[in-house]
């Protein structure tokens, strides 16, 4: 910026220039301050969420809880986000000779820079959610630490804006651009912008990457806490790139009038099997209806990760080691009756692996498919084989 004329024996204009930093290197120190003093609090109990009226939580919690380091990087970032933005407003609002409008000015400065800082933050939580899940949650959390930022600037912003005019005075310095008749350089606010923005967008990417750390850490820490073994495969991850499992088979089959309905007949699951080196799992179809229905070739499968992501798995019909395929052929299941399918595959080491957590499931391809919790060793890149259904013969 143009630093405006001073009278002859007074210090040189470079040293205002400092002094409006100085604020809002100041305004950076409150802020960081205010966050960090809130955190410890609210962490180990104190005061609870009554803290926030005079010390606002203008970062949030989850920065507290990743390593030191990572908080004190992020805490560093906010605060040069703040100094840069309570700059520009700064620059962008003007200079007064009135002591009383340039104490409005750096007090709304700080507001400013809070709330744009607050906005950045609040990007973050946007950013971690995309896609949302529909349309109008799309800007869910928009203006939650905006309107921290800008109440702690409310609160909090008198000290810069003292500050100031208590140097002024005392330096005998009246920062102003209007009565020399001079204007800000607009290269000046120019390049100040710019480094706004780039601040801004700082905060906003180690905010992303914080958020999704800490979601990443509770939804693996909840895991472990549920039984999850690392041993039978990799943490899940919730920010794993991956697809749904479809609920239906892309390659529908056409079924016959006589064929089993899903009000006629269940898919229940066995417990798995082993020989060496190899495993099965059994799985029936149970007609509980009072009439005989049909099953007519092979069902049809998939399998889930531990991210809920469709397991990249090759179904083949067809034997495996540990059972024969009849081959397709059409099965009428009498009332009480039930069909039987094995799925076979070669084990695997599952330390660290995508694995199977879940099994989807439907009598035949383009039926509308169940699903259930399971523990097995088939990992991505397995090849299971599945039988065609037969009649399962009755016991007893």
């Amino acid at each position: 910026m143009t630093s405006p004329s001073f009278p002859s024996g007074r210090r040189s204009p470079g040293r205002r220039i400092d002094v409006a930093w100085l604020a809002a290197a100041m305004a950076a120190v409150l802020w960081v301050a205010s966050g960090a003093i809130n955190g410890a609090l609210v962490w180990n109990g104190f005061l609870g969420g009554s803290i926030g009226a005079v010390l606002p939580d203008t970062i949030p919690l989850f920065v507290w809880a990743r390593t030191p380091l990572w908080a004190a990087l992020a805490a560093l970032i906010g605060a040069c986000a703040i100094v840069v933005a309570h700059r520009l407003v700064v620059g962008v609002v003007g200079e007064t000779s009135s002591s009383r409008t340039r104490f409005v000015i750096v007090w709304f400065a700080t507001i400013a820079a809070g709330a744009l800082v607050g906005f950045a933050a609040d990007a973050t939580t946007i950013i971690d959610a995309f896609p949302p899940g529909r349309l109008q949650m799309l800007l869910n959390g928009l203006g939650t630490q905006a309107a921290i930022g800008a109440y702690w600037g409310l609160v909090q912003g008198w000290v810069p804006a003292l500050m100031l005019a208590v140097l002024a005075r005392r330096r005998a310095r009246v920062p102003r651009t209007s009565t020399d008749g001079r204007e800000p350089s607009r290269r000046g606010l120019a390049i100040l912008s710019a480094v706004v923005v780039v601040a801004l967008a700082t905060v906003v990417g180690i905010g992303v990457a914080g958020v999704r750390d800490a979601n990443r850490a509770a939804v693996q820490q909840d895991a472990v806490a549920n039984g999850f073994d690392e041993s039978s495969g990799a943490l899940p991850d919730p920010y794993a790139e991956g697809v749904p499992v479809p609920t239906v088979a892309p390659d529908a089959a056409s079924p016959a009038a006589d064929w089993c309905t899903p009000d006629q007949a269940a898919m229940l699951i066995g417990e798995p099997d082993a020989a060496t080196g190899h495993r099965v799992l059994s799985v029936k179809l149970m007609n509980f209806s009072d009439a005989p229905c049909v099953v007519d070739g092979y069902p049809d499968f998939a399998f889930a990760d531990q991210n809920d992501h469709l397991l990249d798995v090759t179904i083949e019909h067809g034997s495996s080691f540990v059972a024969t395929d009849p081959g397709p052929q059409r099965v009428e299941i009498p009332a009480g009756g039930s069909a039987i399918t094995y799925l076979g595959w070669d084990a695997a080491a599952t330390g660290g692996q995508l694995v199977a957590t879940k099994m989807f499931g439907a009598q035949y391809a383009g039926a509308v498919r169940g699903s259930w919790p399971v523990d097995l060793d088939v990992v991505a890149g397995s090849t299971v084989a599945v039988t065609a259904w037969a009649l399962q013969a009755a016991v007893g």
